[in-house]
């Protein structure tokens, strides 16, 4: 029982005055009373412990949903940083030019200001390490554009040189905080030397500059107070998603010198092709004017041989009409004479007669003289003939050799032939043959001629032409004993414009020409075989 009901019931119990019975009911009711009184302590008791344990539970709660608040801001946050950076990363990835670079550093600092960066200004710099400066990209007082670009060098301002320093040495930011002397430099540095326009620079007492890294330059900001951590965190974080745009800027750059150079090749390739195709054409009528000249040549050569080989017939022409004249002056006489000789009139006129036969026969053999050296001069019609090749070689080896006589008297040569019985009628291009064994004859007198001034008297020069029929082609063999043709010569020898003798005395066009008109024209083949300082030898090859 309580202790003050207890104090009552004792007093009670104790009061003579009261019967038995008051004294039980009162005593009773005391009891009653206590236990009431019991019950509403323990009702109170728990009532005070359910409102503290409330007010913890409240206060939980409480501390609880702050946290997510702040939780939902951060992420809220997070979401914006994200959509910013994500804003970069798609304008980067627009990209098509590299003069682009501009307008996407615009959309950065557009980002950095939405998401409450609120500096002086904000920049980026492109480090050039090799000649130590800075190129910068500034927006206006407020940040909003780009609205400056210049280029610093380090060497020039201690700011500037801070912020090189940063870069080469990896960092990934720094502060400067520039005040008195180092401010005023700066300020004198860029406005003055650089001109770059501010509108309250000079009044400023500190000026904060916050630059956070990437891979070839820095981005910053600029301002007069200090920034906290968080600004400083999301500039690092712009400056890593801003070095996926440099090195797209440096891709687009390298693909866009790529492509100039492609285009300067291009022109340079177009012009190297109409110098190309100019120095063909000229090309094409040079070789033609040689191929002529060849030809002209070789008939020059072949003029002084023809001269020689025409003379026998004329003398004979000339020989024969002057004794036929004087025949017919006798049968003339002999006519008039009233007593006629007939038996001397018959033989008169047969005499007449072979003269007259003699004289055709002459007269046949200068044509056909003559209708070669035409043949020779002009163009081949491409057509084949069936041709005595004993007959053309035997012809052109003394037009060839007479030629040389015409020109040098003192020049004595043994010819040689070796002509196959059975070599019969071969079809070819005479004309073009016929210039192919001229060159042969004229280089294989040549090599005799030229041996023959170097050596002594006991020397014979001697040139062989030798004609076979093996199985299905026919061989042609022009064998001299001249200076013979070295090793390293042997290996150039068809080819065009080479030419072993002096200037002025060969076009170098000759053995290219007969190269390609017995393996060309005839599928044929021309091979040399030559031991120096005792002879050559060439084998034309036809196949039938």
């Amino acid at each position: 029982m309580n202790q003050h009901l207890q104090k009552i019931a004792d007093f009670i119990q104790d009061d003579a005055n009261l019967s038995t019975e008051v004294k039980a009911a009162i005593v009773k009711s005391l009891k009653d009373a206590d236990k009431e009184l019991e019950i509403t302590a323990f009702k109170l008791d728990r009532t005070e412990k359910v409102k503290r344990t409330t007010a913890i539970l409240l206060e939980e709660t409480i501390e609880e949903l702050e946290q997510k608040r702040k939780s939902v801001e951060a992420q809220n946050r997070e979401l914006e940083i994200e959509a910013a950076l994500e804003k970069v990363r798609s304008r980067t990835l627009a990209m098509q030019r590299s003069d682009e670079l501009a307008e996407t550093a615009a959309v950065l600092f557009r980002q950095l200001i939405a998401l409450g960066i609120a500096p002086n200004r904000l920049y980026m710099g492109i480090i050039n390490d090799e000649i130590g400066t800075i190129e910068f990209w500034i927006t206006d007082e407020d940040g909003s554009k780009v609205s400056t670009m210049f280029t610093g060098e380090t060497a020039k301002n201690i700011s500037m040189k801070k912020m090189y320093d940063g870069w080469k040495q990896r960092q990934t930011s720094i502060s400067i905080d520039m005040q008195d002397e180092e401010l005023i430099d700066y300020f004198h540095y860029l406005g003055e030397e650089l001109h770059v326009p501010f509108k309250d620079g000079l009044v400023q007492k500190r000026r904060i500059q916050y630059i956070t890294y990437f891979s070839k330059g820095f981005i910053g900001i600029a301002s007069p107070e200090e920034q906290p951590k968080q600004t400083i965190d999301l500039l690092e974080r712009f400056s890593y998603v801003f070095n996926l745009t440099f090195t797209r800027f440096n891709d687009l750059k390298i693909a866009e010198a790529q492509a100039e150079q492609a285009r300067l090749d291009l022109i340079l390739i177009q012009t190297e092709k109409k110098r190309a195709e100019d120095a063909l054409a000229e090309l094409r009528i040079t070789q033609t004017q040689l191929i002529q000249k060849e030809k002209l040549a070789s008939l020059g050569e072949l003029t002084a041989g023809i001269a020689h080989e025409i003379q026998n017939p004329l003398n004979f022409v000339n020989n024969f009409s002057e004794v036929s004249t004087e025949l017919v002056t006798e049968l003339e006489e002999e006519q008039q004479k009233p007593d006629r000789d007939t038996d001397l009139e018959a033989e008169l006129l047969s005499d007449l007669k072979q003269n007259l036969q003699k004289i055709t026969h002459h007269g046949g053999r200068a044509s056909a003289i003559v209708k070669g050296m035409l043949e020779h001069s002009r163009a081949s019609s491409g057509e084949r003939q069936p041709v005595d090749l004993n007959n053309l070689a035997d012809e052109y080896l003394r037009l060839a050799y007479h030629g040389l006589r015409a020109k040098d008297k003192s020049f004595n040569c043994e010819l040689v032939t070796d002509f196959a019985p059975d070599l019969g009628q071969v079809s070819v291009m005479p004309a073009d043959i016929g210039r192919v064994l001229l060159n042969l004859f004229n280089n294989a007198f040549y090599a005799v001629q030229k041996r023959q001034q170097q050596q002594s008297e006991s020397y014979m020069p001697t040139v062989t032409v030798q004609t076979r029929h093996i199985d299905n082609r026919i061989e042609i063999h022009v064998r001299d004993n001249g200076t013979g043709i070295p090793d390293a010569v042997k290996a150039k020898i068809f080819q065009p414009f080479f030419t072993t003798k002096p200037t002025g005395e060969g076009t170098g066009l000759g053995l290219s020409l007969s190269y390609d008109i017995v393996t060309k024209g005839h599928g044929g083949m021309l091979t040399v075989d030559s031991v120096e300082g005792e002879g050559t030898e060439f084998t034309l090859t036809l196949t039938l």
